[in-house]
């Protein structure tokens, strides 16, 4: 059962980590793990280990798995998470406590290195939070002996997260042996310090599927019947059962749950849409902030189930009530500079760019210079109000359209507030979408994870006391919009040693240009762009203290300075990945166009590379890997040929190469024939062209994904352009000599 908080939940802020909730994360062999204080050999550490590993739990007593299991990694034996949220007498603090317990057998070297060493924090507290951990970790031998650990053993590093110093432990388990059982546990005690009568616990999502597989598996949590719990069990996950206790004003949730086969990393499959998953949220609030606060609270003490459309219009409505003074610079800006304007495709592009400026470029210099992670994104709602706010003062008919991203659920399973994203669509003669709000986003993107969704609409040009609700059908972008062009010129081949020079230049289109922006460009390669635009772009520095904008000054030349180097290193780390062969030197790295306006949408850059590894000698002749110069191609597996899940891939694309070969003098190729392929059928295709044009070969490429989503049951008709185009990626052609 993995702990993933999913990115919908952490909106603007996303995140794909496993986790416990917000700021902590479940203990993971092998892997630093941020968890604020670990006590050890306390009265208390004593207390926790006794009621863990004493509890009577006959399923921590098991050490024996089923025969059909014995060709696995490893074998969970029991699961088990408690949870218990409660508010201390008199005061605001609330308590959050979670214990979790694991017995797992290993039963290759696979899982022996994986389990061989933990990575733990020590101490402290962050915020208004204080943290405290327990954990203990005992190996039962085949022969029955328990050999139990101390954190006392553990090597202290010295860190700092978050400008908070966390010592980690790192502790090693050692001397496991194939058979040994590992039995451990990792108890996390939170004391929240609220100065309000409102607390939003982070939502969580349990799957109940594992890499190995779960002998048994339960699931419980109290929870104060004054807390508001929303809960949705999904795709064939039982229900919880529900115990009342009136003496302590608590009710107990429990779920139980056994014989789970593993379900290991799959391509192209949405856990949460396809496996049972369990996705839940506790919510405290005294009874005046819940009768004012807009929210998808239920009845305190009830597991809330569903959303219905009524509590969702009224969740919407009031939040785009009370925001609409935010939208004062944008009105301001928009009437200055385009109040004769009346063109609605016109002012709505305009006014999503200067709302792009404003909340995007503040403190992306500065973060930048200090490889600081940059300012999360304001909330799509925050976008979709300050735009809608903007097209009504102009009459422009729009609409309001919200959704729930497909990698999380389908928009009828709706559980949560923090669930939601939202998208602008303004009704011209060919609808303008607003989907996408980030650094470099243009007009016209639709989220990838909203294409082939239902959302619902909402016609903003009514006033808000008319809103209602429509379901409207999200299209899927097609291929052809997002389309990496990549054209390479091999020339200067050297026969002696077998180097080539790739000289690249690639163009990306729609959402194929978002990775490789976000890696190859940062704030210096377009603010001179942002500020010519905005001549008041507005920067932190202007907070700074004298001193500090100094020593900004410097770190920014220092940067700068290393900027090209560091774009060569990026350059290639990125080629390494996208090629099979040697990748020499990368040199002449250069930007082309940005790929941040709507004159100018594709990203593009060029360089060159020097490769090798490519060509084998044959007697007088050569042997020339030529179909690898395509990148790298999807290699299946003969397990990943049987499907049992949908196929649910980021968004429709097209991949085309262009490739010059100049033949060395004094030799001819022969092998040209078999480059030409033509592979196609509703799911996608892969086409090939090769053929002599002087002392060139030339060659064009094209694959095609022409939807983002296919049926389990025509994955096979993806395999045959999939394979088609991994059998290039492995031809040769021979060099003869004349």
């Amino acid at each position: 059962m993995t702990f993933i908080m999913s990115r919908s939940f952490l909106r603007p802020a996303i995140s794909r980590a496993i986790a416990f909730a917000g700021l902590t994360a479940i203990l993971i062999p092998g892997i630093s793990v941020f968890q604020p204080a670990v006590a050890i050999d306390s009265q208390k550490d004593e207390e926790i280990r006794e009621m863990m590993w004493n509890s009577g739990d006959e399923d921590f007593q098991v050490i024996e798995i089923p025969e059909k299991w014995a060709d696995q990694s490893a074998v969970i034996i029991a699961k088990s998470n408690n949870l218990s949220y409660k508010k201390d007498v008199l005061i605001n603090n609330l308590r959050y406590n979670r214990e979790v317990h694991i017995r797992i057998k290993l039963l290759n070297q696979t899982a022996l290195e994986k389990y061989a060493q933990f990575s733990i924090p020590e101490s402290g507290s962050l915020a208004n939070i204080n943290f405290e951990y327990f954990a203990g970790f005992k190996v039962i031998k085949p022969d029955g002996r328990e050999i139990v650990l101390s954190l006392a053993d553990a090597v202290k590093e010295e860190k700092n997260i978050n400008d908070h110093g966390i010592n980690i432990l790192k502790l090693a388990i050692p001397n496991l042996e194939v058979g040994d059982i590992l039995d451990y546990y990792i108890v996390n005690e939170q004391e929240i310090k609220i100065s309000t009568k409102f607390h939003n616990f982070d939502a969580m999502i349990f799957q109940l599927h594992d890499e190995y597989p779960i002998m048994k598996q339960k699931i419980s949590f109290d929870v104060l019947r004054r807390c508001f719990i929303n809960l949705k069990s999904l795709n064939g996950s039982s229900e919880f059962k529900v115990t009342e206790d009136t003496d302590s004003d608590k009710n107990y949730y429990y779920f139980e749950d056994s014989d789970r086969e593993s379900t290991h990393e799959i391509r192209w499959m949405y856990p949460n849409r396809e496996l049972p998953t369990i996705k839940f949220r506790v919510l405290y609030a005294s009874s005046m902030i819940a009768n004012l606060l807009p929210s998808f609270m239920g009845t305190p003490g009830v597991l809330k189930t569903n959303v219905t459309e009524s509590e969702l219009l009224n969740y919407v409505t009031e939040n785009f009530k009370y925001a609409k003074g935010n939208s004062y610079s944008l009105m301001k800006y928009m009437k200055k500079n385009y109040k004769k304007e009346t063109d609605p495709e016109v002012l709505a592009t305009e006014a999503f760019y200067y709302l792009r400026n404003a909340e995007r470029m503040s403190y992306l210099e500065p973060k930048t210079i200090t490889k600081q992670e940059t300012n999360p994104a304001p909330s799509t709602m925050y976008f979709v109000q300050m735009l809608s706010y903007f097209l009504e003062s102009r009459n422009i008919d729009h609409e309001i359209l919200l959704g729930v991203p497909r990698d999380i659920s389908s928009l009828d399973d709706l559980i949560l507030e923090t669930e939601l994203t939202y998208m602008l669509k303004v009704n011209t003669p060919e609808p303008l979408y607003f989907g996408r709000f980030e650094n470099n986003s243009l007009p016209g993107e639709i989220d990838p994870e909203l294409q082939g969704t239902k959302m619902y609409s909402i016609n903003a040009s009514d006033p808000t006391l008319k809103w209602r609700l429509s379901k409207v059908d999200i299209p899927v972008i097609d291929f052809e919009e997002n389309k990496l062009t990549t054209n390479v010129k091999l020339d200067h081949l050297d026969l002696s040693n077998g180097e080539i020079t790739m000289n690249l230049t690639k163009s990306f289109k729609g959402l194929t240009r978002v990775y490789h922006q976000n890696v190859l460009m940062d704030v210096f390669d377009f603010i001179d762009e942002e500020k010519r635009k905005f001549p008041d772009t507005q920067t932190s520095y202007s907070i700074m203290s004298r001193k500090d904008q100094e020593r900004m000054a410097e770190m920014k030349s220092d940067y700068l300075s290393k900027k090209d180097e560091n774009n060569l290193e990026l350059m290639r780390a990125l080629l390494e990945a996208d090629y099979e062969f040697e990748i020499k030197d990368v040199e002449d790295f250069k930007l082309v166009e940005h790929g941040r306006t709507s004159e100018n949408p594709e990203f593009t850059f060029e360089c060159s590379v020097k490769s090798g590894g490519v060509m084998k000698k044959a007697g007088p002749n050569y042997l020339l890997d030529i179909g690898k110069f395509i990148e790298n191609q999807v290699e299946l597996t003969e397990e990943e040929k049987t499907r049992e899940y949908d196929v649910y891939m980021p968004f429709a694309r097209t991949y085309q190469y262009e490739i010059e070969f100049a033949i060395p003098e004094g030799y001819s190729i022969q092998g040209v024939d078999k480059l030409n392929m033509d592979v196609e059928n509703e799911t996608g295709k892969f086409i090939s062209y090769a053929k002599i044009e002087g002392d060139k070969l030339v060659i064009s490429t094209e694959k095609s994904y022409y939807s983002n989503y296919e049926k389990k049951e025509d994955w096979p008709k993806m395999i045959e352009f999939l394979e088609a185009a991994k059998g290039f990626n492995e031809l040769q052609v021979l060099l003869k000599k004349n």
